[in-house]
This record gives structure tokens, C-alpha cells and sequence, in this order.
């Protein structure tokens, strides 16, 4: 009588199937080494090796659900069944060799990385800073696409031009500073603002809105297409943007990262983050160096985001070797990452091109890497950790606990020399002493620059709403555009030893004055004013006239030298008073036979 076969658990089936032997008993001349090689063998199972499976249902997931990333390192077998019924294996070639973790830390890396910011030519004012950012190419556009988009429409040119094109922008960057609940309300009457409401009317404003437009609709291919962009609307302004982007020199710290475009209109963009300050939103990634400055972008937009990848790393690593791309290869630039995109594969990736990665990531994104339980760190107390190298590639993993743990990986950071930062405990009702490795030392002081840019556009962020999602994107990558450019001046003050430079505020506000008067002539205000008083109160003082920026005063258009039957004292040479203003600084300055502060004025 034959021998009954014991039949297999699901744990041994999915044991068999993996190959994972992690949980095989060490012998005992390594049990007593302290530093005992911890080995996990990453096999791929051939068509002839996986064993049949009888008896059981498999219920195969689709290949396009599957996230690699997302997944647990002990349920990354992804399989297809066949016509015939067999299990065919699609785990990539590169996973099939032993990964060696050692308790010890990691060898000297050379991280030494020589960066020289090229000198800045001239003096800049805030617009040119901004032209660099957002230049006469990506205006000209605009203007070409929205003349173009109202022919289609209506059958008429709205006649517009770069100047008023300008003025447009202009109007959002200074709505981002003076913010109202409507945007109508700058022009009524109770709540008019004239630095707005003077440079154009309201109904030239929501006209401009209505047929603003960045590419040709005729030229747009159809959603069941292959080659369908979902950015086809914003592509050519989002492509030159992101080319003056990398044109910034980057520093030897960068961040990859992700931030939210607020939105809740419909669009197929659209993402929900619930721990996010905008929960709905459009998703961006973004390369920046630790100052704030973003070198590159890449707009989520779900599977064609990128495309003709297989380099095996999951979406969240493909994007890191996208954003890296602007990077010089092989001079120990460093990126930093937070646990979506940090994975064992993605730092011997990226230590293969040259460049240094730290980042914290998940536990099962290393490749069998066993650390301590968050039960056996915390009887230890706060500020314990455990770490582990892996032999090959030199790259440590390391787990940190405060109040909670924290894993970390990095292929040039290790965890000596170990030092001290002050945190509150609330046993004790005081701060105190707690270890801190080196590794979370450099993350926490690196680990920033997307946060910090986002932080800064959120300040003056233009608030006037739209429905459709693609002026949402110009909007706010104009604002992007600002922000850079304030952080490109401050990287230009620091190296020509100005210790006292400009707010953002006033920078931002410099850029709305020039968009709105540099270049263009001064727009007289039709009808009777609306605050128009039959006794006006007598004034002490005398209205302060706002200096004009560098940009309207320069700019040669439209001041002429205007009679007015009052006395002004002049404001270049301030000794002499005269009678003669000009219309557009608004301003008095002699101008007589033998003195012309006009002229001296408005020539650099």
C-alpha cells in the first residue's frame, strides 16, 4: 500500500515558488560571529523549475495593476498563465544573485565634489531675473496661440499683442500679492485697485481669460492614440519652462521629490494625497537643489508619464533616473529621496552612473536586509539603531529609533561618527540627550529643497480661479518661474558678497510693476472717477508718487515731458523746483536752457 504524499501549505507553496531562503538555520560557527554574513538569494524560477502547483486556485493579478514598488519584497512573484495552463515567471534578470548584508559600517567613499557657479555677468534687475526663467520666445507664443484660438472660435483675431500679453501676467503676479475673494473686485468700484484697473478694463481682462491658449486644439490627437498627450494643451510652454529650468547650475545637493498643483476642477490629471496641505491637486515631480532652486519637473499623468522604460526600477526609480538626467555623470553629485522612491536597486543604479543617493526607505525595498524589531530597539531607549552593509555595492541600511523607527539607505553616508541632538521627553518634562546617527544627521539637513520652493510659492500664489486645468498648470509654473528667479538673485548676492538683498515680496512686486508698465504707453482712464467727491477733504501732505523700477524708467517709451501749473520739487536734483512733469513716472524734473534733469533721469 502506498504512502499517502503530505500535501503543501500555502506558506510552503509560496516558499517554493520565491526561493527565498532567509529563514534557513545559520550554523553555528556563524551564529557566534558578530558579524555574520546575512545572505538572501534573489533567484528567478525558470518555466522548468517551478514546481506544479494542484489542487489550488492562483488568482493572477494584471501585470498593468502591479507595482513593484508598492509591493512587499516577499510578493513580487508576478506570473501569467498560459494557454497551457503553466506558470511562466516575469521577474526581471537582475534580480538573480545573492545580495550579502554584513553587520558592520560602510568603507570610505571619496564623496568629494567640486561645484564653481560661474560669475554673474552684471548687475540684474528683478524682470530680467524672470525673462531668464519665462523668455520673449515662451510670450510670443502665447500671443500667437491665443489670436490664433479666438480666429477658431469666433471667426474674429483678439488682436492682441506681447505688450498686452505682459500686462495680462502682470496682473495675476500682483493678485498674488493684493489678493481679493473675486477678481472683479479690482476693477468696481468700491474696492478698485488702479495699479490693475488702470492698465486695462475689465471686460479686455476676462476676454484675454476666455481665448488665452498655449498650443494649436487642430493639431491634438485623438484619446484612443497611442502617441495621446495629455499635456498636448500646456506642452510647449511646459517644455520651454522646464529648458530654462536646466539651464540653472545645479548644486552638489539635490532633492527629488513631489509637489501638488492646487486643483479641484475636472481633469484626468487630478490626484488625491490625503496628507498633503492640497489634498486634490495636479501632481508634480521636481529635481531642486537645496536651496530651493528646481533644475527639472516631470507632471504626473499616470501610465504614459514616461515611457519606453524598462530599466526594471518601478515608476517611482524611473522618475529619479529621469530628473537625474540634467545631472553631470561621475563627479559625486547626491540626491536625497523620501521612502516612495528609495530602493536598494535605485542607489546601485544611480552609484553606477556616478552619482551619490540617500534616502529613507521602506524595509522591503532591501532586497533582504534583516533589521532589529521596533520592540527590541525600543527597550534600548531613544536614539538606538541597527545597520547593515551590503557587500558588493558598499551601501549601508540603517534603522533609527526616536519616538518612531525610520530606515535609511545611502551608498556614501554611514552611521559614524555618531552625535547628539536635543529632543523633548515627556516623561521627563525636558529635553534631552538622544543619539543621532550620521546618515539621519545629512538627510534632515539636505532633505528639503522641493519643500522649501513649494513653501515660498505658497506665500504670494496668484489666486484668481480657473476652471480648466492647463491655465492652472501656466499659472503656476509662472509662479515657479518668480521664485527661481528670486533664489537665482540671492544665489548671485552671496557670491558678489551683497549681504542685504531684496524680499521676495518686493521682488515679486518689481516683476508685476515691469510687466505691467516697462515698454508700454500709460492708459488714460476713460469716464468720471468713481470716488469723485463734490468737498474734498483738504490734504496736509502731498500724494507720495511711487518710484517707478529700473525697467519702466529705461525703458524709452512714452515719457514726455508734460506742463503743470503747481510746483514740484525735482527728483533728481532735489535742490530746484520746477513746473514740468513726466506722464508716465509722474515725477517733476527741471528741464530748462542751462539744466535737464528730465533727460538725465531716464538714461542710464
Amino acid at each position: 500500500m502506498s504512502q499517502r504524499q503530505k500535501s503543501l501549505t500555502d506558506n510552503d507553496v509560496i516558499l517554493l515558488l520565491e526561493g527565498d531562503v532567509s529563514d534557513a538555520d545559520v550554523g553555528e560557527s556563524d551564529a557566534d560571529d558578530e558579524e555574520a554574513c546575512i545572505e538572501r538569494e534573489v533567484r528567478q524560477p525558470g518555466p522548468a523549475s517551478t514546481p506544479e502547483i494542484l489542487g489550488m486556485e492562483v488568482e493572477i493579478q494584471n501585470e498593468e495593476e502591479i507595482d513593484f514598488d508598492d509591493v512587499p519584497l516577499a510578493a513580487r512573484l508576478q506570473t501569467q498563465i498560459g494557454d497551457t495552463g503553466s506558470v511562466i515567471s516575469n521577474i526581471p534578470d537582475n534580480r538573480s544573485r545573492y545580495v550579502r548584508w554584513r553587520h558592520k559600517d560602510i568603507e570610505d567613499v571619496n564623496s568629494c565634489c567640486d561645484v564653481h557657479f560661474s560669475d554673474p555677468q552684471e548687475e540684474m534687475t528683478p524682470f530680467e531675473y524672470f525673462k531668464t526663467m519665462c523668455g520673449e520666445d515662451v510670450i510670443e507664443n502665447l500671443v500667437h496661440q491665443s489670436n490664433l484660438y479666438c480666429t477658431q472660435i469666433t471667426g474674429n483675431s483678439l488682436d492682441t499683442n506681447k505688450e498686452e500679453v505682459e500686462q495680462y501676467l502682470g496682473i495675476h503676479i500682483m493678485a498674488g500679492i493684493v489678493k481679493m475673494p473675486s477678481y472683479r473686485m479690482y476693477w468696481a468700484e468700491k474696492t478698485r485697485y488702479p495699479l490693475i484697473a488702470d492698465v486695462m478694463s475689465r471686460n479686455r481682462f476676462d476676454k484675454l481669460r476666455s481665448y488665452f491658449h498655449v498650443n494649436d486644439n487642430s493639431r491634438m490627437k485623438a484619446r484612443t492614440d497611442p502617441d495621446y498627450d495629455k499635456l498636448f494643451k500646456v506642452r510647449p510652454f511646459v517644455d520651454k519652462i522646464r529648458e530654462n529650468f536646466g539651464k540653472i547650475e545645479p548644486e552638489e545637493h539635490n532633492v527629488v521629490d513631489e509637489l501638488i498643483i492646487p486643483f479641484k476642477g475636472r481633469s484626468s490629471l487630478k490626484q488625491y494625497i490625503k496628507n498633503k496641505p492640497h489634498r486634490w491637486g495636479i501632481k508634480v515631480f521636481a529635481r531642486a537643489g537645496s536651496s530651493g532652486i528646481i533644475n527639472d519637473f516631470e507632471i504626473y499623468r499616470g501610465k504614459g508619464t514616461l515611457q519606453n522604460s524598462d530599466s526594471n526600477l518601478g515608476i517611482s526609480g524611473d522618475i529619479v533616473i529621469r530628473l537625474c538626467e540634467g545631472l553631470p555623470k561621475y563627479q559625486n553629485y547626491k540626491i536625497f529621496t523620501d521612502n516612495w522612491f528609495t530602493s536598494y536597486r535605485l542607489i546601485s543604479t544611480l552609484k553606477q552612473m556616478g552619482i551619490l543617493a540617500l534616502g529613507t526607505v521602506r524595509i522591503a525595498r532591501l532586497q533582504g536586509c534583516t533589521l532589529k524589531t521596533d520592540q527590541e530597539l525600543k527597550k534600548v531607549g531613544r536614539g538606538a539603531d541597527d545597520y547593515r552593509t551590503e557587500v558588493e555595492e558598499n551601501i549601508i541600511a540603517l534603522k533609527w529609533y526616536d519616538n518612531k523607527s525610520v530606515h535609511l539607505a545611502s551608498s556614501y553616508v554611514g552611521r559614524n561618527p555618531v552625535e547628539t541632538v536635543k529632543r523633548w521627553s515627556v516623561a521627563q518634562k525636558q529635553h534631552v540627550e538622544v543619539p543621532i546617527p550620521k546618515i539621519v544627521k545629512v538627510y534632515n539637513c539636505f532633505m528639503g529643497g522641493v519643500d522649501l520652493h513649494d513653501m515660498l510659492v505658497a506665500l504670494y500664489r496668484s489666486n484668481i480661479g480657473v476652471r480648466r486645468f492647463y491655465l492652472r498648470i501656466v499659472f503656476h509654473l509662472i509662479d515657479m518661474c518668480v521664485v527661481n528667479a528670486w533664489l537665482l538673485y540671492r544665489r548671485h548676492c552671496g557670491q558678489t558678497g551683497v549681504t542685504k538683498h531684496m524680499s521676495l515680496l518686493t521682488f515679486r512686486s518689481d516683476i508685476a510693476h515691469a510687466l505691467l508698465q516697462a515698454g508700454k504707453s500709460t492708459v488714460r482712464k476713460r469716464g468720471r472717477p468713481s470716488n469723485e467727491s463734490n468737498s474734498p477733504l483738504p490734504q496736509r501732505r502731498a500724494a507720495v508718487t511711487p518710484t517707478p523700477v529700473d525697467d519702466a524708467r529705461y525703458d524709452a517709451v512714452a515719457h514726455w515731458p508734460i506742463h503743470v501749473d503747481t510746483k514740484q520739487r525735482c527728483k533728481l536734483c532735489i535742490k530746484a523746483y520746477s513746473r514740468i512733469r513726466c506722464s508716465k513716472c509722474s515725477k517733476a524734473f527741471c528741464l530748462t536752457k542751462t539744466k535737464n534733469c528730465f533727460m538725465d533721469y531716464h538714461v542710464k
